[in-house]
C-alpha cells in the first residue's frame, strides 16, 4: 500500500513540475483565470446577485403576506368564535324566553279551563236547582190537586177516618 501512495505522490509531483517548466503556460493560465473572473464578474455576477436579491425579496414578501394572512385568519377565527358564542347565548336566551312564554301560556290555558269548568258547573248547578224547583212545584201542584180531590170526595161522602185514609192513599196512587 505504501507503494501505491508513493506512486501517486510521484505522479502529482511530476505533473506540478511539468506545469512550472513552461512559464509562458503558467502566465497564460493566470491571465485566463483573471480574464474568466472579470467576465464572470461583469456579465454574470451582477445578474446572478440581482436575481438572488429579487428572489430573497420575493421570499420575504411571501413570508410577510403569509404572516399577515395568518394574523387575519387568527383575527377572523376569534371573530367567528365570538360570533358563535354570542349566537349560542342568544339562542339560549331565546329558548329560555320561549319556555317562559310557554309556561305562561300553559298557566293561562289552565286558568281559562278551570274558569270554564267552574262556569259550566255553576250553570249545571243552576239548571239542577231549577229542575228541582220545577219538580217541587209539580209535586206541590199534585198535592194540591190530590187534596182538593180528597176534600171533594170527603165532602161528597161523609165517611169515617179509616175510609178517609184509604181514599187519600188511593188518590195518591192514582196520581203517581
Amino acid at each position: 500500500m505504501d507503494k501505491i501512495f508513493q506512486d501517486i505522490t510521484q505522479a502529482i509531483e511530476n505533473e506540478l513540475y511539468s506545469i512550472f517548466e513552461n512559464p509562458f503556460l503558467v502566465i497564460m493560465q493566470v491571465i485566463a483565470t483573471i480574464l474568466l473572473f472579470v467576465i464572470i464578474r461583469i456579465f454574470l455576477w451582477k445578474p446572478i446577485t440581482k436575481y438572488l436579491e429579487e428572489k430573497q425579496e420575493a421570499t420575504n414578501r411571501e413570508l410577510m403576506e403569509a404572516h399577515e394572512k395568518n394574523m387575519r385568519a387568527d383575527k377572523l377565527k376569534k371573530e367567528v368564535v365570538a360570533a358563535y358564542e354570542a349566537a349560542k347565548e342568544e339562542t339560549q336566551n331565546f329558548k329560555k324566553t320561549l319556555q317562559e312564554e310557554a309556561l305562561l301560556e300553559k298557566e293561562r290555558i289552565i286558568r281559562e279551563a278551570r274558569e270554564e269548568a267552574k262556569r259550566r258547573l255553576d250553570q249545571v248547578e243552576l239548571d239542577v236547582r231549577q229542575e228541582v224547583k220545577k219538580a217541587n212545584e209539580k209535586i206541590r201542584q199534585s198535592i194540591k190537586e190530590i187534596s182538593i180531590a180528597a176534600a171533594e170526595k170527603i165532602v161528597q161522602h161523609e165517611i169515617d177516618a179509616d175510609e178517609h185514609e184509604a181514599m187519600i192513599n188511593a188518590l195518591i196512587d192514582d196520581k203517581f
